[in-house]
């Protein structure tokens, strides 16, 4: 009973310290994320792109192989932000998909109301 009362035990503390390490990574990003919104909110107006406005926000730009998308020649880009990383926006054909669903809603709210 002993052995498996240190077994748990050893276990329970090998836990912990990965859970520790676990929250501890957590915590970084959200630092990480609430810094780049402090940042943001000293840009609320961009007129023009500047190098120095590039520099505070992005560390690396990904530019893949060009593809040829609906017979055009495309050049897919990732860009990586300053303590956030990537992030995914969707695609021109997804945005003119929510923008026409966005639509259809509001034209159904019309109708109900009428």
């Amino acid at each position: 009973m002993s052995a498996s009362y240190e077994t748990e035990q050893k276990a329970l503390k090998e836990s912990l310290v990965q859970l520790k390490a676990d929250i501890e990574m957590q915590n970084d990003k959200a630092a990480n994320v609430s810094e780049f919104v402090e940042k943001v909110r000293q840009y609320t107006e961009i007129k023009e792109l500047t190098p120095a406005i590039v520099n505070e926000f992005i560390d690396c730009i990904m530019v893949s192989k060009k593809q040829m998308i609906g017979g055009k020649t495309v050049y897919p880009i990732d860009i990586y932000y300053s303590g956030i990383g990537i992030i995914n926006a969707p695609s021109a054909e997804e945005y003119e998909e929510m923008f026409q669903e966005r639509l259809k809603q509001k034209h159904s709210k019309k109708e109900k109301t009428a």
